[in-house]
């Protein structure tokens, strides 16, 4: 899938440029500031409503399982990168999954952080420099991010059903619901189409359009057409393993779940799987519409809370859930950020970096 930052696409069978990307420009910096600023004003405004006495008497509740919680979200994210590793070229030798995973929590870690979700996927290709070729490196992800979205609308769209079944929300909180899993299904026919009829060469073509970007976006026009017919032909020949790339991928998806329930039954005794599905699948349907909120900072916690007003549980339990989940997915933002300014800092390939201790 094309994204909003600048992977450029090198001659077939070459490798994507190492360098890190750019400064933002100063209007775009700002406008993030803003955003960062407001979403820490919701962040106060949301615990203020709440309490410092209910918030801290719901964490003390988790305590020393916290640990414990971001640990187990490990499987997840080795889910996850199992979906990536899969769709490499089982004919030639594939990437080293270590190596793979240590460049898969690198570039969530920079979409976690950057707005939109997408800015660690030209990081991904970067960082595969050495053990695939930008080709491979490219139509990887892109199926990666299709198989991804294909099985998170397959579990938002059960969840948002569990909680119009189990949950008497309000009429307004359905059509949101409904939206929000509507939503989702629209982008994933949308990139679905898009991947049929070629993702990258007809883009270029359109920009090609305009006389001073025609010469220069010229060279790029075959490697973008081989790149399309290189992922066309993946889905026609490999569709047990985009199924199985799926497949990784929900349960991955179904790792936010566990830890939703745990961290529900530490918290309300008498929730059960029903209560967990509706919060995860809600939250997660209505997050992606704030996507360009950096980090969701605010955003996310303000949604998690609302979520369990609207199921009918209490706010005060919602803002530790919030806060237990905010902390759990900056733990695992650590180890993507270390794998690469290691990557980075040593100067040294993919191959060479994965066979450091």
């Amino acid at each position: 899938m094309a994204t909003r930052s600048q992977l450029e696409i090198p001659q077939a069978g070459g490798t994507a440029d190492a360098s890190a990307p750019g400064p933002l420009p100063a209007g775009r910096r700002t406008v993030r500031i803003v955003l960062l600023l407001g979403g820490l004003a919701v962040l106060a405004l949301v615990f203020r409503a709440v309490g410092w006495p209910a918030l801290v008497s719901n964490l003390a509740r988790i305590g020393g399982w916290f640990p414990a919680l971001a640990a187990l979200y490990g499987l997840a994210q080795l889910a996850f990168a199992l979906g990536w590793w899969i769709l490499f070229d089982d004919g030639r030798p594939r990437p080293a999954f270590r190596r793979l995973f240590a460049i898969y929590l690198a570039g969530d870690s920079f979409n976690y952080l950057a707005p939109g979700g997408v800015a660690g996927e030209p990081l991904k290709a970067r960082m595969l420099r050495g053990s695939a070729s930008t080709g491979e490196a490219v139509a990887t992800l892109t199926i990666h991010k299709h198989a991804d979205l294909f099985a998170q609308w397959i579990f938002v769209s059960l969840g948002v059903a569990v909680a119009l079944w189990r949950f008497p929300m309000s009429l307004a909180a359905r059509l949101l619901a409904l939206a929000g899993a509507g939503g989702l299904g629209v982008l994933l026919l949308l990139l679905t189409w898009g991947l049929r009829r070629g993702t990258y060469s007809p883009v270029l073509r359109g920009l090609a359009r305009w006389k001073f970007l025609a010469v220069r976006l010229e060279r790029f026009q075959r490697p973008a057409a081989d790149l399309d017919g290189r992922i066309r032909d993946f889905y026609r020949l490999h569709r047990g393993r985009f199924a199985a790339a799926t497949g990784w991928c929900f349960l991955g998806w179904c790792g936010g779940l566990l830890e939703t329930y745990l961290v529900l039954r530490l918290l309300l005794p008498g929730s059960g799987w029903a209560a967990a599905f509706a919060v995860e699948s809600l939250a997660m349907a209505l997050n992606n519409m704030l996507l360009f909120i950096p980090g969701r900072v605010g955003s996310a916690e303000g949604i998690r809370v609302g979520v369990f007003l609207v199921l009918g549980l209490p706010a005060g339990p919602g803002a530790a859930y919030s806060l237990v989940r905010r902390g759990r997915e900056l733990a695992w933002v650590l180890p993507g950020l270390l794998a690469f300014f290691q990557w980075q800092a040593r100067g040294l390939s993919p191959a060479e970096a994965g066979k450091q201790p």
